[in-house]
C-alpha cells in the first residue's frame, strides 16, 4: 500500500513523507501543486501548508512565489539524494511470479554488474498486468519500491505509457508498443514468425493456430505479421486461426478445446510464450493427440528446460550472450546517468530444429 503521513503527528510525517520522495526522485525540481499533494497525500489544507513550510525550513525546499510552483532546494539536497539512490536497487518489473530461466540466464550480466555498483536486481509482481488503467497501483508501487531503474517485462501498453509519461529510468525488456518512446532490448521476433509459417506450409499445413494473452503484447503482434506474411507469400490459400488465454492452464485447455472442435481445425500450433508449452502437452496428451503426427507444434520463445522434452521442440532462441550483454550496459546508463546513451537493440533469434513439426495430417 502507499505510504501515508500517520495520523500521530501529522503535519511531521506529512513532511518526512514528501521529504522521502524528494529524496528518492520520486518529486523533482519542483513540488506539485497544493491540490494534486493534497490528493497524494490524503491531507487537509492546513496540514500540507504546514507540512511545506516545515520543508521550507529545513532547507528542502524555497519559499513559495504567488503564481509559481516551489522549486525544491537542488543543491542542498543533491548530497542528500546522492546517499539515497546509492542504495536503491533496480527494479524488474514482471507478472510472472517466478521468472523463466532463459530470462535469469539473460539477467545474469546486469546482476553481476549491479553487485559489483553495490546494487541489487529485485523482482517485483504485482497483480496489475490485466488493468485498463492501472495508475493508481502503480503509484502505489512507486512509493513502496523506490529504485534507482526499472525494467519492464511482459508489461501492457497502459503501463508503458505510465512510464514513459512519468519520465523515470526505464527500459523496456521485449518490443515497446506504438508512440512509447523508452528505450528497450528484445528479440526480433517478426522474421521467426515468418521463417515458422514457412516451415509449416512446406509441411502441408494449411490452418494454423496461433496462441497468445489476452493482453496482446508487442511481440505476439510482431509474430502473427510474421506468419501472415509467410501465408501471403506462399499464396496456397493457407489460414491463421487466433486463440488467447488468460494466463492460467483452464483458459488455454478451453482454447484447444474450441480449436479442436473446428470443422478446419487447426493441424499446426504456435505457443508465443513458453507458459503455453505443459499446458499444450499434458492437454493433447489426455485426448490421444499425438506431437507432430496429429498435430504439430512450434514454441517460439526459447527456454532452458526445453532439452527435456521428447519429442525434442521445435523453437527458436536468441544470442544469449548478445541479449545479456546488451541488456547489462543498457541497464548500468540508466542508473549511472538517468537515460540509455545506447540505441535500442533488437537481437535475431535462430531456429532450433526439433521433431514437433510433421507433414500435414489427413484430416
Amino acid at each position: 500500500m502507499i505510504q501515508l503521513p500517520k495520523r500521530n503527528s501529522l503535519v511531521h510525517e506529512t513532511a518526512s513523507t514528501l521529504k522521502q520522495w524528494i529524496a528518492t526522485g520520486v518529486l523533482k525540481d519542483v513540488l506539485p501543486g497544493e491540490l494534486d499533494l493534497k490528493k497524494r497525500l490524503r491531507v487537509g489544507r492546513d496540514t500540507l501548508r504546514l507540512a511545506l513550510q516545515l520543508l521550507v525550513d529545513d532547507g528542502w525546499a524555497e519559499p513559495s512565489v504567488q503564481g509559481r510552483k516551489r522549486r525544491i532546494h537542488v543543491q542542498k539536497l543533491s548530497g542528500i539524494k546522492k546517499r539515497a539512490q546509492a542504495k536503491l536497487p533496480v527494479i524488474f518489473l514482471s507478472p510472472y511470479s517466478v521468472e523463466q530461466g532463459q530470462t535469469l540466464l539473460e539477467l545474469e550480466e546486469t546482476q553481476k554488474r549491479l553487485v559489483e555498483m553495490g546494487r541489487e536486481l529485485q523482482f517485483v509482481s504485482p497483480d496489475i498486468f490485466h488493468l485498463k488503467d492501472p495508475e493508481h497501483q502503480l503509484e502505489n508501487l512507486l512509493q513502496t519500491h523506490p529504485s534507482a531503474a526499472w525494467i519492464l517485462c511482459a508489461s501492457n501498453e497502459p503501463i508503458q505509457k505510465w512510464f514513459d509519461k512519468r519520465g523515470l529510468p526505464t527500459l523496456i525488456h521485449g518490443w515497446p508498443y506504438p508512440d512509447i518512446t523508452l528505450p528497450y532490448v528484445t528479440k526480433d521476433w517478426e522474421p521467426a514468425g515468418f521463417h515458422a509459417g514457412l516451415q509449416f506450409i512446406r509441411h502441408g499445413h494449411r490452418n494454423i493456430g496461433m496462441f497468445e494473452y489476452v493482453e496482446r503484447g508487442v511481440g505476439a503482434m510482431l509474430i502473427e505479421r510474421g506468419l501472415r506474411r509467410a501465408i501471403e507469400t506462399a499464396g496456397n490459400g493457407a489460414k491463421l486461426l487466433m486463440f488467447k488465454d488468460h494466463r492460467t492452464p483452464e483458459s488455454i485447455a478451453k482454447a484447444y478445446e474450441s480449436a479442436f472442435k473446428l470443422k478446419e481445425r487447426p493441424t499446426a500450433m504456435v505457443l508465443t510464450s513458453s507458459n503455453h508449452l505443459l499446458t499444450s502437452f499434458s492437454w493433447l496428451i489426455s485426448k490421444g493427440i499425438r506431437v507432430p503426427d496429429d498435430v504439430s507444434l512450434v514454441v517460439m520463445p526459447n527456454d532452458t528446460w526445453y532439452s527435456e522434452f521428447y519429442p525434442p521442440l521445435c523453437h527458436y532462441k536468441p544470442n544469449t550472450k548478445s541479449f545479456s550483454h546488451g541488456l547489462a550496459e543498457r541497464v548500468l546508463e540508466l542508473v549511472e546517468y538517468g537515460r540509455v546513451i545506447h540505441k535500442p537493440l533488437a537481437v535475431a533469434v535462430e531456429f532450433s530444429a526439433g521433431a514437433t513439426i510433421g507433414p500435414a495430417p489427413q484430416l
